[in-house]
């Protein structure tokens, strides 16, 4: 497997936080770009907790993570998850 790509972002409290990139990817169905990250931190029954966030690209040349809330759009990044987790098997 290769090396894993960390990033840099900033919470709602503007706090930095570096988190490795699971994918990143352009949904057909509305040409926007998502992106899963982990922080690598395990919840109660020790499962890493995974995120996703719509990328929204800024005029002036920066990035906001924005969460996703269309039903439809989750059903198509589950689907994109469930393709990753068949790939790490």
């Amino acid at each position: 497997m290769g090396e894993n790509k960390t990033i840099k972002i900033f919470d709602e409290n503007g706090v930095e936080k570096e988190v490795e990139v699971i994918a990143y990817f352009t949904l057909a169905m509305n040409n926007k770009d998502y992106l899963i990250y982990t922080e690598n931190k395990t919840d109660a029954n020790g499962n890493v907790e995974v995120y996703t966030s719509e990328v929204a690209h800024r005029d002036d040349n920066t990035t906001e993570l924005l969460g996703v809330d269309d039903d439809n759009v989750w059903a198509e990044i589950k689907k994109v998850m469930i393709e990753i987790a068949k790939d790490g098997e």
